[in-house]
């Protein structure tokens, strides 16, 4: 009967989760907002130099996981699970990025909820990995700036069907 109620119990809380995510993102149109702002990054991306080229051994500072819901019309789709890794050229950078951690994870998951909500991340139910990368490169930028980082990766991704 505990596990009974603590089965509920999590159910519950993770249905109250999402829907106040819902609602924030969809209902409240801060989903639009993200895209919006991911077309600006997108703009001044395009003007920023590539990442400069690795010179040593560079390190990884691991973020993650991001999980982010794809939501359907009345439910959730799937979920998105993503491993991600920010490369950078030296241990004092890398601790830098370590603490900015909370601030690159904010980051990361407004603008990947923003592109999910609106629905141009996934083409027929699949993960479009190039605009992944973007999307987190931007974030990169607005939170560390370019010099601080070198490039972001996907380390894993994983899709799980609801």
């Amino acid at each position: 009967m505990r596990i009974l109620l603590l089965l509920f119990g999590a159910l519950f809380m993770a249905g109250a989760g999402f829907g106040a995510g819902w609602y924030v993102f969809v209902e409240l149109g801060y989903g639009q907002a993200a895209e919006e702002g991911a077309e600006e990054d997108r703009e001044a991306g395009q003007a920023q130099a590539p990442p400069p080229p690795s010179t040593g051994v560079p390190l990884f500072v691991n973020i993650g996981p991001l999980t982010v819901p794809v939501l359907a019309s009345d439910r959730i789709d799937q979920f998105v699970t993503l491993l991600v890794a920010v490369e950078v050229g030296d241990a004092a950078t890398a601790e830098r990025v370590r603490a900015q951690g909370p601030r690159l994870t904010d980051a990361y998951l407004t603008s990947l909820y923003g592109a999910v909500a609106s629905g141009t991340m996934i083409q027929a139910g699949l993960l479009d990995l190039a605009q992944v990368k973007e999307r987190l490169n931007a974030a990169s930028r607005r939170v560390l700036g370019q010099e601080a980082f070198r490039d972001v990766l996907v380390q894993v991704v994983t899709q799980r069907p609801m």
